[in-house]
């Protein structure tokens, strides 16, 4: 059941912990909240080693089969939802429509938003990685890419990758004011006059924690979680890093170290504040398997080991083997008998403090 592994010196987790940035309230979720996060399968770009941002690359056949292999672990495990939300990003769509496929849930509702969008790079969109560190020098590299308040150069307002230019933003993005810049520059390029609204041009991973995170408290919570639903949410990379850095209480000064790895479904445990992964039956280390970087220890930081949860042939036996673990059947009617990968005590449905 458990992965003898071994995060930080003596098996603790918690030097540098209560480091947490405090840009946002604490969340009350319910200790036995289902919340699944998935980053997209990988895709073209990933495998060059290109900057993505909210250019909308596809899914590669590797992040298809990564998104399907998901969907199957998941359902392995009885795991059900009640609805999905995503960005308006096809690589995370899609991503969503492979793993739901697998559980037989096309049908369920899914929300999409472009505040779960990945960070915008700004120029650096579409640019391979190993280029622009040879060229700016790997310290301005690692702050445009990883730095928490530092932004990439700006697109220009005529660059195909500026998302004023894509008709989705254009035409359906409403909840951003006007910007009296860009209405200007519209409309002495169009010699009529035009209003345009403010969308980033480039984004520090600060910039685009200050749409998810809102999204996530305004909207998830209170419509969703907050109301016993069991919750998907499919994004990117950098909207996955800044809402674990706020849901797990990483420190501003580690953020850069967290790595997401693709189309792995991580499972948040709201007791413990922290990611639990799911066994793929392999019996492979997943800490060796899948890079989370140098600070995995911040997301994996209530235990000593990786906890992972099979398929149980006795459901009893497991239950006792937990140690006070509650062992419930899977969500819906007709419960198979796996067990729950979340904590909480027996009987009670609590406030997280």
């Amino acid at each position: 059941l458990r992965v003898q592994r071994q995060l930080g010196a003596g098996g603790s987790n918690s030097a540098g912990r209560g480091a947490a940035p405090g840009l946002y309230p604490p969340l009350k979720l319910a200790l036995d909240t289902q919340l699944v996060i998935i980053r997209h399968g990988k895709t073209e770009y990933n495998k060059l080693g290109l900057f993505t941002g909210w250019d909308d690359a596809p899914l590669a056949k590797e992040g298809c089969d990564e998104a399907v292999r998901a969907g199957k672990v998941l359902r392995e495990h009885g795991m059900e939802f009640d609805v999905v939300y995503t960005s308006w990003l096809s690589r995370a769509i899609e991503t969503a429509w492979l793993v739901l496929g697998e559980l037989d849930s096309l049908w369920l509702p899914i929300v999409k938003s472009w505040r779960l969008n990945e960070r915008m790079y700004g120029s650096l969109t579409g640019l391979s990685k190993k280029m622009t560190k040879q060229r700016h020098g790997a310290a301005k590299f690692q702050s445009w890419r990883r730095g928490f308040a530092t932004r990439p150069p700006p697109v220009s307002s005529f660059s195909h990758f500026y998302p004023g230019n894509d008709e989705r933003y254009v035409r359906y993005l409403t909840d951003v004011r006007w910007s009296a810049t860009e209405s200007i520059i519209r409309s002495l390029e169009s010699r009529r006059p035009q209003l345009h609204r403010k969308l980033p041009k480039a984004e520090s991973l600060r910039d685009c924690m200050e749409r998810t995170i809102p999204y996530f408290r305004d909207n998830i919570v209170p419509n969703s979680i907050n109301k016993g639903k069991r919750v998907l949410v499919a994004s990117s990379e950098n909207a996955i890093r800044g809402l674990l850095m706020h849901l797990c209480d990483i420190p501003v000064e580690r953020i850069s170290e967290l790595e997401i790895p693709t189309g792995l479904p991580l499972i948040y445990d709201a007791r413990e504040k922290c990611i639990r992964l799911l066994d793929e039956g392999d019996g492979v280390d997943p800490l060796e398997k899948y890079n989370f970087g140098t600070a995995a220890e911040l997301l994996f930081k209530s235990r000593e080991d990786v906890l992972l949860l099979k398929k149980a042939t006795d459901p009893e036996q497991l239950k006792g083997e937990l140690e006070g673990r509650v062992v419930v059947d899977s969500p819906g009617e007709g419960g198979d008998g796996w067990p729950s990968v979340f904590d909480q005590p027996e009987n009670t449905r609590a406030q997280a403090p």
